[in-house]
């Protein structure tokens, strides 16, 4: 039996706002990876609030020029400039623009993957903030010498891996978790 009116007009709509919503994530995506300068700088702000936080010690952001300088008490300790290579921009864009095209896909809820990219997201940029807290905490604590060695090579790396295996397996999860039903017989 061919679809009723109502029902075509429902589909053509559902379409649409598939359509819609992926084009909104590669645009996001996109628009991330561009201002990723502006992103870095946010990063900046963000994590010497966290390593401020941490230490007790003054951490001055400029994020104009995505730097962090650590003070030890009233002198300058550490003096840090945010890369590209810093930064989750490139890894947040690469995760809004991966999803765009599963916004297409009729058996994916359109919500369930808008919650997966917001979650996952959510995980890599906290798990970049914590990385580049703990990097300052490192240096804060035991020197530039061998805190920073320590801190950026092996602890930055080992934060960087767990958070974005962590951010893979939350989207996969909630994309494809299993649905309970709404009134699920005891």
């Amino acid at each position: 039996m061919p679809p009723s009116g109502s029902q075509q007009v429902r589909s053509n709509g559902a379409r649409w706002s598939r359509r819609l919503a992926a084009g909104v994530l590669g645009s996001l995506g996109l628009a991330v990876i561009m201002w990723s300068s502006t992103w870095r700088g946010l990063e900046a702000t963000v994590s010497a609030h966290a390593i401020q936080l941490v230490t007790g010690q003054s951490t001055l952001a400029v994020p104009s020029r995505h730097m962090l300088i650590l003070y030890k008490d009233t002198s300058v300790e550490s003096i840090f400039v945010l890369t590209s290579e810093c930064t989750v921009a490139y890894l947040a864009g690469a995760l809004l623009i991966g999803a765009a095209p599963l916004m297409l896909l009729r058996p994916l809820s359109p919500w369930r993957t808008a919650s997966a990219v917001a979650l996952g997201g959510a995980i890599l940029i906290l798990g970049n903030v914590a990385r580049l807290a703990a990097i300052g905490a490192t240096v804060s604590t035991f020197g530039r010498d061998p805190g920073l060695v320590i801190a950026h090579t092996y602890l930055g790396s080992l934060l960087t891996v767990v958070g974005t295996c962590a951010a893979g397996v939350v989207f996969v999860a909630v994309l494809l978790g299993r649905r309970i039903p709404r009134h699920a017989a005891p």
